[in-house]
């Protein structure tokens, strides 16, 4: 029943810190170190917020008008390609924008009523460079999967008009506008809406697993009521989370049994006001308790402001965002911390920046979140992380992720060593002064472009080996 080494970890000083300086700290060489790699952080968001402008320009040979359209579209799984390619046999589907004549970029935001917000931005290539278009599909919460895929190829088909006029096939092309009564009720938003923009979503869902020696049970569960307009984003959320594992090894007449039982439930709130194109006010609270953690209670309240660069019109396609928040938190301890509380009031305050871009040529995501108890300025934690995909040329992109983290803010630890089963099943959270990940990888595909074909036998099918 040792406490952790403190090499490892910051002493803990019993009166407060000096006056809050930099959300980073600086008495210490971690936080300076902090610092620099904060530093190089955002030269590096400076230098990819350049990034869009500069490949947005890219050119094509001008050519003769196509015989029939290519097109590439540029949306992850859910919008079900192999459909799309199956109803829509007129155009070539091309894997490359290189080799295309119309880029269609889609993305999507989820909308306050639970539906999602689908962009088409059509991108005119070659010949029809500059002609470049963008609309959007609205799906509601009760749409079914066959209805959001069917409203997905009507847009995509309705979008894609102006650019069949221009090919030979355009003499070929009719539209057809259905009666109201057969297109059924338009979905428009009421002038009075009886909800007032509010919607409670419940959920819940678990795993089982059993074997003759083992067995497990995960089950999660809560609420989400929340409202959304143009000026509010308003949420409620009570979470439940319960984790059960059972083991048994040894021989019968020496038969031993492992359990384990992990918690982790709470409470949050939030309500954030527009104040313009480029900022928002607002307040979090929660309330908590996770055995993990080592936390009772932990109930925290924490005011905010946040910016964004670019209008907030345009997160789909791209955003920079800068948030701060200060407040304070109480917490009651399970078992007494490695620093002997058991109870305290922690004063702290957070900054995150965040910026994503999706763009023809590829996706960028980076964030930053900095977060520094204020009562001693050593006690802090700062992550990076960052993904980018980028297509370099036909048939090639290539993939990067990475993200670290250095944590000097532990101050939950429980006193002792944890046992065995523990931090196996990780019931218990370990001291540790960073984290660190990496992913990376590339594809690259030739061969025929233009093959519209869609053949699904044998296409799925469950792996027969446990191995």
């Amino acid at each position: 029943m040792n406490p952790a080494p403190a090499s490892r970890l910051p002493t803990r000083r019993s009166s407060p810190g000096s006056a809050v300086g930099s959300p980073l700290g600086g008495r210490s060489p971690g936080s300076r170190h902090a610092v620099l790699v904060a530093t190089a952080f955002l030269a590096v968001l400076a230098f990819f917020a350049a990034v869009p402008g500069a490949l947005a320009g890219q050119m094509t040979e001008e050519g003769e008008v196509p015989e029939r359209l290519a097109v590439f579209l540029d949306c992850t799984d859910w919008c079900q390609q192999q459909f799309i390619r199956q109803e829509l046999t007129y155009v070539d589907w091309v894997r490359d924008r290189e080799v295309a004549d119309v880029h269609v970029l889609v993305t999507e935001e989820d909308t306050g009523a639970g539906g999602e917000a689908q962009t088409f931005d059509l991108i005119g290539l070659g010949v029809f460079e500059g002609m470049d278009y963008s609309t959007v599909y609205t799906t509601t919460a009760n749409s079914t999967q066959a209805e959001e895929r069917d409203g997905f190829l009507q847009t995509l088909q309705a979008v894609l008009v102006p650019y069949m006029m221009q090919t030979s096939m355009g003499p070929q092309v009719r539209v057809a506008v259905e009666e109201a009564e057969a297109a059924g009720p338009a979905v428009t938003q009421p002038v009075d809406d009886p909800w007032d923009y509010w919607t409670i979503e419940f959920y819940a869902d678990g795993s089982a697993d059993f074997e003759s020696r083992q067995q497990a049970l995960d089950t999660r569960w809560g609420v989400y009521v929340g409202r959304v307009s143009e000026d509010w984003k308003i949420q409620f959320r009570p979470f439940f989370n319960y984790n059960y594992d059972r083991f048994e090894r040894g021989e019968e007449d020496e038969e031993e049994i492992i359990r384990s039982n992990a918690r982790r439930n709470g409470f949050t709130t939030y309500a954030v006001k527009s104040v313009s194109p480029h900022w928002s006010v607002g307040a979090f609270a929660d309330a908590f308790t996770s055995t993990f953690d080592n936390v009772e209670w932990r109930y925290r309240f924490m005011p905010a402001v946040e910016w964004s660069l670019f209008p907030y019109r345009e997160a789909t396609r791209r955003q920079l965002t800068v948030a701060y928040r200060i407040g304070a938190s109480h917490i009651t301890y399970r078992d007494t911390t490695i620093y002997e509380e058991t109870q305290e009031l922690l004063p702290e305050h957070t900054l995150t920046a965040e910026y994503e871009v999706t763009q023809p040529w590829g996706e960028v995501d980076i964030g930053l979140n900095a977060s520094q108890y204020l009562q001693d300025l050593d006690f802090y934690s700062l992550s990076f992380d960052g993904s980018i995909d980028v297509r370099i040329t036909q048939g090639l992109s290539i993939e990067l992720g990475a993200d670290v983290a250095f944590i000097q803010n532990q101050l939950n630890l429980p006193k002792g060593d944890a046992n065995l089963e523990e931090v196996l099943l990780r019931r218990r959270q370990l001291e540790t002064n960073y984290e660190a990940g990496l992913s990376f990888g590339f594809r690259y595909r030739f061969g025929s472009i233009y093959n519209n074909v869609v053949n699904t036998r044998f296409g799925g099918g469950p792996n027969q080996d446990r191995f």
